[in-house]
């Protein structure tokens, strides 16, 4: 059973939530879960008197920044994985409220009294105090597009056989993984031409001799192995080769 967020023991604490997307539920689209605690960066001494800001820490290999849970009764939780703090902020209905990480037995459990989230793999336990507890699975695909969101990706598209993703932004960032996650690469001076509104876009990037390009026409497009259903239709063109998938817009 996946770890996504939560750390087994009490040393190694993380999770939380947002919006998301799809996936193929292939190697490329699952991150295996290595919990630990993230480590502060060293900041980078400047000319005097200033300093330079620390660098954004990213969370453990396999951590996402947000996850997606579907609970009983029909209640999504939405979380954001404050991982430097050992915390969770939970979106509820009053509000988002903030559970440090508490000592637990097994699993990862974050309680700040009257709330408590407790988390073993891919499923979670939801306390409310003077209520019953309520059950909840997390939902992988919109984790991964949650994660993807709050990284600063403005698109991700996915397809099948062999598995592959591919991911627009931050900035003029693009990364395409292929063959269920054995190949990544990565091209930092994307661009891109067309626009949501006139329904099609065309992002191009080129690294030495490797030359991307990715299609988004807005059109329906179903996911052929899950037949899920998306709005965006996604090609990318690499290597010689044209593969074709669905895509979502998350800016």
């Amino acid at each position: 059973m996946r770890l996504p967020v939560f750390a087994a023991t009490t040393a190694a604490p993380l999770i939380v939530g947002l919006f998301a997307l799809t996936g193929c539920k292939r190697a490329a689209d699952v991150p295996a879960p290595t919990p630990a605690p993230g480590q502060s960066a060293a900041q980078e001494q400047v000319a005097a008197p200033a300093a330079t800001a620390p660098a954004e820490v990213p969370p453990p290999e396999g951590v996402l920044r947000a996850y997606v849970w579907d609970c009983d009764g029909g209640l999504t939780l939405r979380m954001k994985n404050l991982y430097r703090e050992d915390a969770i902020t939970l979106e509820m209905h009053e509000g988002p409220r903030r559970l440090p990480l508490v000592v637990s037995a097994s699993g990862a459990k974050y309680s700040d009294g009257s709330l408590t989230f407790w988390s073993q793999g891919d499923t979670a336990i939801l306390e409310r105090e003077g209520t019953a507890p309520v059950n909840c699975r997390e939902s992988r695909y919109a984790s991964l597009l949650a994660d993807a969101r709050e990284r600063g990706v403005r698109y991700r598209g996915r397809g099948n056989e062999p598995g592959w993703t591919v991911e627009v932004g931050p900035g003029a960032r693009l990364e395409f993984v292929t063959n269920y996650g054995q190949d990544r690469l990565a091209f930092d001076a994307a661009t891109e031409s067309g626009s949501e509104t006139a329904g099609a876009r065309v992002v191009r990037a080129q690294q030495g001799d490797q030359h991307i390009k990715v299609s988004v026409t807005t059109e329906a497009c179903a996911d052929d192995m899950s037949g899920e259903h998306f709005e965006q239709l996604v090609i990318v063109e690499f290597g010689g080769k044209t593969f074709r998938g669905c895509g979502t817009a998350l800016q």
